[in-house]
């Protein structure tokens, strides 16, 4: 199955826009489809406009917008933060106690008088 080019031909403009992967079909074509800086520039614009479209917020007002970002992001920073934070504690807390359970070595009396 040939894969069809995510960019726009500049010179062939004969040829359909096609979406999604890099490399064109079409020999001419192909060195207008290689990544480089513009076209991950593209590449980029392209996934923000689909971050516009799929959470809506292309139809709000610049303030809105930023508004919503921060909101968005700051949630996404707090998730992150928390999770790593947290989230190695309750692995060994739970790796502690399934050790209890199935069998694990017993810590002596001693061991933790010292």
């Amino acid at each position: 199955m040939p894969q069809l080019c995510f960019f726009r031909c500049v010179k062939h403009t004969h040829r359909p826009v096609r979406l999604f992967l890099r490399q064109s079909t079409c020999r001419i074509c192909e060195p207008a489809c290689r990544m480089n800086f513009k076209n991950l520039r593209e590449y980029l614009a392209w996934l923000y406009y689909q971050y516009l479209l799929i959470t809506g917020i292309y139809v709000l007002e610049p303030w809105e917008k930023s508004i919503f970002n921060s909101i968005l992001f700051s949630a996404i920073a707090m998730v992150i933060y928390t999770s790593y934070v947290f989230v190695p504690i309750h692995v060994r807390l739970a790796l502690e106690f399934f050790s209890g359970i199935f069998g694990g070595q017993p810590e002596s009396t001693m061991a933790l008088m010292n």
